[in-house]
Parts: structure tokens; C-alpha cells; sequence
């Protein structure tokens, strides 16, 4: 079994993941967050603002409107460019991005083996293939899988070797057996049977408005069309009619901070450049390809950081934050030869920015983006300005001051344009923008570790006598503490396990379970480590004697026994950010 595979089942199972209205049939591409997924996420959104914003003196929160009026949008450019070109498979008639499709892959005889979900499938595709896409070509099939003959490769094209049997003339053959090649096939199945590519906005359309804009649709379409039969005309005018009402959904949070820029400078003067303004919340685009669980979907989470620094600063700046967050990344994964820094090429950046890198995890499927770090210069700040005649600049007082200052001492008029220049100027802007969803499935695929019944680790296709740990960090898990009695239908310990858990809450804070479950205390132990809990103590009969409990280390199986407020102190200090020196305890073999 797969990794992911592997994953999900576990996050169905015990309560992480579900796929969003399963009962109703599902909704492709969405998905509800179960108990314990949302502990998940909300640790590491939190982790995420601890470090960028309670860490820190020079960074404040924002959380800003999803839905957002189309001047913003349009100033920003996503209305025009914000758009990703879509070719569809004419057999499997799934939709997918060009430029991040594969290549053409021949089997080792030189013949395209396309592959369908299914025989049955196998069989319509072939028949489609046939009848349609390529009359006359040489095909066999075997099982889900469609083999055709190539003649040659070409530049732009493939040509297929003709069937002997086939009665059509040289003309029609000739035709239907060449097949136009772009360099990419369907991603799924290998088929070179595709599209042309076409724009695709990846904005989702909302409208605020008392009346239903399906009627507006409806009268203006046939207002329309007895004047004209023109379709390109009849869409201009039902955009017209519903432009009043419309909105979008926001698809990043970063437009909310940069519309809200002199707000905040205004509200919060103490902040000096530079300084940065952090959100997280949710974001919509219209994917064309939905894949891999939560790793990409049309509703997501962002953890985004708009850092404003003077021009001169930026590059430094740049660097320093592409730093600050993979150090971030270290801490949390385990696994350091999982995450990477790649720089994008001159191709791959805007015509704004200047610099781009992107913090990549190695999923099962490969090397995937969970975060961009950017210098985006001072384009947003100075597109908004354009559009709203609203300078949003930085004036630094102190320098100004100084100037000013200067100025009466000498009786001269400051005219040096550089000095003038640092007074008041367009901030660029430094951005870490994280993907909440992605970064929790890259920590949990990062923490998931099969062992078997030594302990020892095993890969994950071995089923047989394994069992999984989640070996989240610690102020990641979605539960912190387990406490269990031994014997699970014994009032009296049942009472001392009630009584640490409320105190465990209120003096930390934190999410605690109590464990009662029928079933052997080892049993309880491992259920507990497959979900990531750090620690699990337990209480005995000997402790109704010396109030003494057992505290069990997930990650190494050590237990120790300690007292009740002991064992408070060690789940405490373990939690902080900087934890203090252990004290020695006294070791239990596991």
C-alpha cells in the first residue's frame, strides 16, 4: 500500500479527513476536517502565527472579507491574467493543466499504451479510438490497457501504422492516423487524444443581489436575441446587466493586506519599516485539476505574510525570510532530506518580481510546493494607488524630521533626490505565502512511520504484524495527553483519570483524552501512538497507595513513574518552544 494511501485510510478511519457530504455521494474536491484533522490544522496555523506574529514586534494580524468587489481584482490583474491554459481528454474527458502534464511514454516495443480505469472502460475507448480519433490505426488491446502501433514521431505529430485489414481509402487514412502532438499527454491514462488548450480563469463568480441573477440572465438573453442572433453580442450584454451585483471569491488573502495597507499604518503608527501584516483564511480557485487529497482543491487554507520594506532593502530582506521559513520547516519535519528550496527560473517569474523561490516537500507522488517566499516589488501597492488616486506610501517621520531639522541649522533647501527619496517612497514587499492544507499533509506524510513488532521501521507495503506511529511534533498533535486507567470499569481509577485530565485542561490548555476503552493497556498505548500522541500516562492501583502515575514517551516507549503534578511538569516543559533541562526520573523498562 502506498504512503498515501496508507494515509488516508488512517485519517478516514480515525477521524482526520472525510470526503465533504459522503452520505449525498461526495463533492469532488472537498473535504471535512474530522476531530482530530481539525486540532491538526489549527496547531499548525497556530505554530505558523506564533512564529510570524507573537514572535515578533514588527508583524501584526489582519483577517480581511473573502468575498471582494471586482475593482480589486481587476487593479490586481487576476480578472485578465489570472488564468491557467485547460486541454481535455477526449476519452477520459478529464481536464488538466498543459504545462504540467507529462510526456509521451512508449512501452518497450515502441507502441502508446494508453490505459483505462477498467476493462469495460478499455473496451468504449477503444471502440472511440476506432470510430472516431483514429480509423484505420492498428490496435490491440489487452485487459485496461489500449496498444496502438506508432510509424514514426515527428516534431508536432505522431503517426500510427495502418491496419491491414481496413478497407477505407489512402485519403481517409491518411488523415485519421496522424495524430497532432504538443509534447503532453492525459496525465491519468497516457492518451495523445486531447484538445486544443484554451484560457481558463480560475475565479469563482459570486453575486450580491435581492433578485435572482438567473432571471436577469434569461430576460437580457432574449431581449438579445430578437435583435441579433450575434452570441458574442448577447454575452456582452449579460455581462453588463450583471456587473452591478458582481463579486468575486477572494483567490488569495494577499489583496486583502495590501487594500488595507494605509489602514493599518494609520491605526498602528509604531510601526516602522519594515514591518509586516499576517493573515490566514481561506481562499477559492477554480482548479482544473483536482488531485491528491488536500493538496489541491478549489476551497484551501493560506497562511500569507506581506513584509513592506524600503526599496534598498528588499534584496536583503528576500534572502533573510527565504531563511526565517525554512528554518521554520525544520523544526516542525522530521525528515530534512523532504524539504527543499527552488529557486524559480527567469521564465517562471512574474514580470513584477524579482525573485521567487518555492519550499517544496518529496510526497509519494513527487516534489511539491507547500510554500512561496517572493519579492513582488512595489507592483501592488503602486497598482492600487493608480486605481484609487489614494498614494499608498511610507513616510519615515524621523528622517523627515532630521531633514527638517537640517534645514533650519543651515537655511539651505535639502534638494539631493536620494536623500529626498528615502523620506517617503512605495514600499516593495516580501511575501511567505504557506498553504495551510498542504502543509499538514506534508508534516503528517512527513510523521507517518510504519514499525513492526520490535519496533523497528518498516516500509509501508508490508501490512502483516505492522502497526503505524504518527510521530508529529509535539505541539502539533492533535491530542496531547491520553490518560487511561488500567483497568478501564474501576470507579476509583476511573476518578483519579477524570481528575488529571480537567487539570491537565485548565492549567495547559491543551487537548486531552481520556482513555477508557475496553481493551489491554498496550492496545490503548498504540491507538494512541497512530493518531501522534505525545504522551500517555496511566493510572494503576498502585497509585491509589502512592499517587504516583505512569507517564509513556510515544516516540521513544520510556516510562517513567512520577507523580500526578510531575507528570503535568513534564508534558509543560516538553510543549514549551525552548523547553528547560529535564530533570532525572526514575526509568520504567518498557
Amino acid at each position: 500500500m502506498s504512503a498515501m494511501r496508507h494515509l488516508l485510510d488512517l485519517c478516514k478511519r480515525r477521524g482526520f479527513l472525510f470526503q465533504s457530504a459522503e452520505i449525498h455521494g461526495g463533492l469532488r474536491g472537498a473535504y471535512d476536517y474530522g476531530p482530530l484533522g481539525v486540532e491538526l490544522k489549527r496547531n499548525v496555523s497556530q505554530e505558523w502565527w506564533n512564529s510570524m506574529v507573537y514572535q515578533r514586534s514588527d508583524v501584526v494580524g489582519i483577517d480581511t472579507a473573502i468575498i471582494t468587489p471586482p475593482a480589486v481584482l481587476k487593479t490586481s490583474g487576476h480578472v485578465d491574467q489570472f488564468t491557467d491554459e485547460m486541454v481535455d481528454s477526449r476519452l477520459s474527458k478529464e481536464r488538466f493543466r498543459p504545462d504540467k502534464a507529462p510526456e509521451l511514454k512508449l512501452d518497450d516495443q515502441g507502441r502508446i499504451p494508453i490505459t483505462a480505469p477498467d476493462k469495460n472502460t478499455a473496451k468504449l475507448w477503444e471502440n472511440d479510438i476506432r470510430t472516431q480519433f483514429a480509423r484505420g490505426a492498428m490496435i490491440t488491446r489487452s485487459g485496461k490497457q489500449i496498444l496502438m502501433e506508432v510509424e514514426r514521431m515527428e516534431r508536432d505529430r505522431i503517426v500510427l501504422k495502418q491496419d491491414p485489414s481496413t478497407t477505407s481509402t489512402t485519403s481517409d487514412l491518411d488523415s485519421s492516423l496522424q495524430i497532432p502532438y504538443h509534447g503532453y499527454v492525459d496525465p491519468n491514462s497516457n492518451s495523445p487524444f486531447l484538445t486544443e488548450s484554451r484560457p481558463f480563469n480560475l475565479m469563482f463568480k459570486t453575486y450580491l443581489d435581492p433578485i435572482d441573477p438567473i432571471d436577469k440572465v434569461i430576460t437580457t438573453t432574449l431581449d438579445a436575441q430578437k435583435s441579433s442572433s450575434d452570441l458574442s453580442n448577447t454575452r456582452q450584454l449579460v455581462d453588463k446587466v450583471l456587473y452591478p451585483s458582481l463579486t468575486y471569491l477572494r483567490p488569495e488573502t494577499a489583496q486583502g493586506v495590501f487594500i488595507n495597507y494605509m489602514t493599518i499604518q494609520r491605526s498602528h503608527p509604531h510601526l516602522r519599516i519594515p514591518f509586516g501584516i499576517a493573515q490566514v483564511g481561506k481562499s477559492f480557485r477554480n482548479e482544473i485539476r483536482l488531485e491528491h487529497a488536500i493538496f489541491r482543491t478549489p476551497e484551501f487554507e493560506q497562511m500569507e505574510l506581506e513584509y513592506f520594506v524600503a526599496p534598498w532593502q528588499a534584496q536583503d530582506q528576500f534572502t533573510s525570510w527565504r531563511k526565517f521559513r525554512m528554518d521554520w520547516w525544520r523544526t516542525y519535519a522530521r525528515h530534512h532530506d523532504r524539504i527543499r528550496e527552488r529557486p524559480h527560473t527567469q521564465d517562471e517569474l512574474a514580470h513584477y518580481s524579482s525573485g521567487c523561490v518555492d519550499v517544496e516537500y518529496l510526497f509519494p507522488w513527487g516534489w511539491g510546493e507547500v510554500e512561496g517566499i517572493a519579492n513582488r516589488g512595489d507592483f501592488d501597492l503602486s497598482k492600487h494607488s493608480e486605481a484609487t488616486g489614494i498614494k499608498l506610501q511610507y513616510t519615515d517621520a524621523i528622517l523627515m524630521q532630521e531633514r527638517q531639522a537640517r534645514e533650519k541649522a543651515t537655511g539651505q533647501k535639502e534638494n539631493n533626490t536620494e536623500v529626498l527619496a528615502k523620506e517617503r517612497y512605495t514600499p516593495h514587499v516580501v511575501e511567505s505565502s504557506c498553504g495551510l492544507n498542504r502543509a499538514m499533509l506534508a508534516l503528517m506524510l512527513d510523521a507517518m512511520e510504519a514499525v513492526d513488532e520490535q519496533g523497528r521501521t518498516v516500509p509501508l507495503g508490508e501490512e502483516k504484524g505492522v502497526r503505524t506511529i504518527m510521530r508529529l511534533h509535539p505541539r502539533l498533535a492533535p491530542v496531547k495527553v491520553a490518560v487511561m486507567p488500567l483497568v478501564s470499569n474501576n470507579k476509583d481509577l476511573v476518578d483519579i483519570c477524570t481528575d488529571i485530565s480537567n487539570r491537565l485542561r485548565q492549567e495547559l490548555q491543551v487537548n486531552v483524552a481520556l482513555e477508557t476503552q475496553s481493551t489491554t493497556i498496550g492496545k490503548r498505548y498504540y491507538r494512541m501512538d497512530e493518531i501522534g500522541t505525545p504522551w500517555c500516562v496511566t493510572v494503576d492501583f498502585d497509585t491509589l497507595n502512592d499517587h504516583n502515575v505512569t507517564i509513556r514517551d510515544r516516540d521513544t516507549g520510556e516510562q517513567r513513574r512520577v507523580s500526578k503534578d510531575e507528570a503535568i511538569d513534564i508534558v509543560q516543559d516538553s510543549l514549551r518552544l525552548y523547553p528547560r533541562h529535564s530533570r532525572p526520573q526514575q526509568t520504567i523498562a518498557a
